[in-house]
């Protein structure tokens, strides 16, 4: 039998919780480190429609990459999510901003996404590993176009949101997942031609264009989603015994219509 305090330590592993930003909230944040923990649901958002399909599943932990509980709370009470996870005896491990910092996390996923080859952080955070938020290096030349279409087959979406040049070839490109409108400046000082993220402010968005780089947004989870099938693997392998599944009700809440 696993438990819930093997999966944390196989996160720890993965994602250390030291390198997440001091504002986050990282870890196991409900649950019982002694609980079983045999089959896990892997989920970006951890909405109801996810947690009645992690108990539809018989799931007994969930590593949820957004946390669910990030606000100090003053009172849990039937009807919130908190309450439902703990009547239930559901773990949730967020790791957030730790897997995003970890070599091969979420940023290092949306590199892979575009093809960039040799990798820098935008912005170090860890200073003594060099490791960092957002990533920027070299990619083989290729038109925006192609590259826009590449990152949509990657990320598995129709449609990308995108402001600056259209036309052009670039060899270097930056990502950011999530919102990572504050990395602009980084972005910008690093020569990127396109910048692929989740969102960003429209004031960013016309200093971006102005500037000549091109920003791709892909909506803020969809440009993390893929990372949960790399995570997956990278606990298989870690828990051999745990039965590890993607979350089919998970999804980004914005939609294109019309």
């Amino acid at each position: 039998m696993s438990t819930v305090d093997e999966l944390c330590r196989a996160m720890e592993a993965i994602a250390p919780a030291r390198l997440a930003e001091s504002w986050d909230n990282v870890g196991l944040l409900v649950g019982d480190r002694a609980a079983a923990a045999d089959r896990v649901l892997l989920t970006i958002d951890l909405t109801r429609p996810v947690l009645d399909e992690a108990l539809a599943l018989g799931c007994t932990a969930v590593v949820a990459y957004h946390p669910v509980i990030f606000a100090p709370m003053k009172r849990v009470l039937a009807g919130s999510l908190a309450y439902a996870l703990v009547r239930h005896g559901v773990a949730v491990y967020s790791p957030h901003t730790a897997l995003d910092v970890a070599e091969g996390g979420t940023n290092d996923v949306l590199a892979d996404a575009v093809g960039m080859t040799d990798r820098a952080p935008l912005r170090v955070t860890v200073p003594a590993e060099g490791l960092g938020l957002g990533r920027v290096g070299a990619v083989a030349p290729i038109g925006r176009g192609a590259l826009l279409a590449k990152v949509r087959a990657a990320l598995g979406v129709e449609h990308l949101v995108v402001a600056g040049p259209s036309e052009g070839e670039v060899a270097r490109v930056a990502v950011g997942a999530g919102a990572c409108g504050d990395l602009l400046d980084e972005v910008i000082a690093s020569g990127a031609g396109v910048y692929v993220t989740g969102e960003m402010r429209h004031h960013d968005a016309l200093r971006a264009a102005a500037a000549g780089v091109t920003v791709a947004c892909a909506m803020h989870s969809n440009s993390e989603r893929r990372t949960l099938g790399v995570l997956a693997g990278k606990l298989r392998a870690a828990l051999p015994g745990v039965e590890l599944r993607l979350a089919e009700s998970d999804r980004d809440p914005f939609r294109v219509v019309g």
